[in-house]
């Protein structure tokens, strides 16, 4: 959890409505620690989509409503969490991205 600070303070907040803030106050440490279990098994919360390795985080009735949506198994299929987590794999990196563009704008001369 260390590791994704941004994320667990995310789903605090959104999942169950108390932020890193409410720590020793209204928050005790174990209470925060138990909710952050349920919400790492939980894909539908910030840390468990981001702990399975989702794009998005999404409940049973999120990816339901997708199913119903689009009905067609390749468009559906594409837009499942775990289908578009794995279609980023091998993109750039925001810090390749970066550098591309910055080696692009140096060789743009305008005469």
């Amino acid at each position: 959890m260390k590791e994704r600070p941004g994320t667990v303070a995310r789903t605090l907040r959104e999942t169950f409505g108390v932020g890193l803030s409410d720590l020793g106050d209204g928050l005790s440490w174990g209470e925060a620690k138990l909710l952050l279990e349920e919400a790492a098994a939980d894909p539908s919360t910030a840390l468990g989509a981001e702990l399975a390795g989702w794009a998005y985080p999404a409940s049973t009735l999120d990816l339901l409503g997708i199913v119903a949506q689009f009905g067609k198994k390749a468009t559906e299929a594409r837009l499942m969490p775990w289908q578009m987590a794995e279609d980023r794999a091998g993109q750039p990196t925001p810090d390749e991205i970066a550098e591309a563009e910055a080696a692009l704008a140096e060789s743009i001369v305008f005469t």
